[in-house]
C-alpha cells in the first residue's frame, strides 16, 4: 500500500511543504490572476484557511534571493510552468502585525517602532548588496529605517510589500 502524503497542519512555509513532500494543493494559477489585477490585493478569509501559507509562497516566488530555488519549488506547479515576468523580481519585505503585541515595549507605538525596526535590520542584512548608498549606521526608528531603505531601493531595485495578520 503506497504512503499518503503528510498533511500539512498549520504549517505555513512553502518551502517546508515542497521539500518535505506534504500534501500541497496548487493555488499559485491565482499569482498570475492577482498580477492582472489592481497592485493592492486584500485576502479576507476566515482562520486556518491557508492565508499565511499563500503570503510565504508569494515571498518566494516574487523574491530577487530565491531564483535558485524556483525551479525546485515552483517547476512542476502552474506558475512553474507559465511564469510571470515578475517571478524573482522583488525585494521583499514581509511584516506580520500579529507579532507586534508580543513584543516588549510600553505603548503600541514602541512596539510597533521595535518590530519594524528588527523587521527592517533584518531586510537590510539579507538585500544589502542590492542597497548601495545605505548607510552602514541605520537610524534608531523603524519608521526611519524603513524610509531610508525605500528611497535607496526605489532608485535600483523595486520593493514588494506583503503584509500578514493586519488585524
Amino acid at each position: 500500500m503506497a504512503a499518503h502524503p503528510k498533511v500539512p497542519y498549520g504549517i505555513m512555509d512553502f518551502r517546508r511543504i515542497r521539500e518535505e513532500g506534504y500534501y500541497y494543493v496548487d493555488k499559485t494559477s491565482y499569482i498570475r490572476r492577482m498580477e492582472e489585477r489592481d497592485s493592492f490585493v486584500f485576502f479576507v478569509r476566515p482562520r486556518r484557511m491557508g492565508k499565511s501559507l499563500f503570503v510565504d509562497t508569494l515571498r518566494r516566488y516574487y523574491d530577487v534571493d530565491e531564483k535558485a530555488n524556483f525551479a525546485k519549488l515552483f517547476g512542476d506547479l502552474d506558475i512553474g510552468r507559465h511564469p510571470t515576468e515578475n517571478a524573482n523580481r522583488y525585494l521583499v519585505l514581509t511584516l506580520d502585525f500579529s507579532q507586534v503585541g508580543v513584543m516588549e515595549a510600553d505603548t503600541l507605538e514602541g512596539k510597533f517602532s521595535r518590530y519594524l525596526a528588527s523587521r527592517m535590520r533584518g531586510f537590510v542584512e539579507k538585500y544589502r548588496a542590492f542597497l548601495p548608498g545605505l548607510p552602514d549606521r541605520l537610524p534608531e526608528h523603524g519608521s526611519d529605517i524603513f524610509q531610508a531603505v525605500v528611497s535607496c531601493a526605489g532608485r535600483l531595485a523595486p520593493i514588494y510589500l506583503i503584509i500578514d495578520e493586519y488585524d
